[in-house]
């Protein structure tokens, strides 16, 4: 039976409960006849730290009761900073159980789409450009130190505070700068980290065959949409 609107394929997008850019991005970089539904990632937790981890570990019961059985062919996981705060094999655990409650559906989640793309570009050198705060960023350059990744250069964008609910109040204006800074390192890719940060703009301005720009949201996409054989919409369609 031909689908009115999912016709290649539906996904399941788990974003951070007050992002507002994980969806916006998606709708710009995915093709027409891909559809999406949200699933809101929600924690109590007045502690950024804590908030993050429960988002991951909350998983499997966040679907079953926001999705409530509904069908998906790909989960995609938007939030980058879980993982970095998080132990593999939990990690792995919890996104096993949530496969299967969705019959088997592939979870990509933002960290494991950014891996695999790395892989599939053989990129090894990076630089980070994010709006973490200085106890979070230390945790995303370790994360990509142990993954054999080599972090060259590292820029932060002021979020004025410690609390990541601040990222959701940027730009990519804001992120601009320090991007800027970052060109002119020795490396192969930039990698702009967390969901929360548009990105859009500046990959369309500035990635290049020498140095590719890629985001949490951008990477995310590209992997996902592969496992259903397609590829995003081009960067010249996406604010047209």
């Amino acid at each position: 039976m031909m689908k009115d609107y999912a016709r290649k394929g539906r996904l399941a997008v788990a974003t951070p409960q007050a992002n507002p850019t994980v969806e916006a991005e998606l709708r710009r970089m995915l093709p027409y006849d891909v559809d999406y539904c949200t699933l809101r990632l929600v924690s109590e937790s007045s502690d950024p730290k804590t908030r993050l981890i429960e988002y991951l570990t909350t998983l499997p019961e966040t679907i079953k009761s926001q999705l409530s059985g509904m069908a998906a062919d790909t989960l995609l996981f938007g939030c980058t900073a879980s993982s970095y705060l998080t132990d593999e094999k939990t990690e792995k655990d919890v996104m096993a159980e949530a496969s299967e409650i969705l019959n088997g559906a592939e979870i990509i989640n933002a960290a494991k789409a950014i891996k695999k793309y790395f892989t599939q570009n053989k990129i090894k050198k990076i630089a980070i450009l994010t709006p973490y705060p200085q106890w979070l960023q230390e945790h995303a350059m370790r994360y990509w130190t142990e993954q054999g990744i080599e972090v060259v250069a590292t820029e932060q964008v002021d979020i004025g505070g410690e609390d990541t609910y601040k990222i959701y109040e940027l730009s990519s204006n804001d992120a601009k700068p320090g991007l800027i800074n970052l060109m002119e390192a020795d490396c192969e890719a930039i990698l702009i980290s967390g969901t929360g940060m548009p990105s859009l703009r500046l990959i369309a301005e500035f990635n290049q065959p020498s140095k590719k720009i890629i985001s949490s949201n951008y990477a995310m996409t590209i992997i996902g949409l592969s496992y259903l054989g397609l590829k995003p919409k081009k960067q010249t369609e996406w604010f047209s």
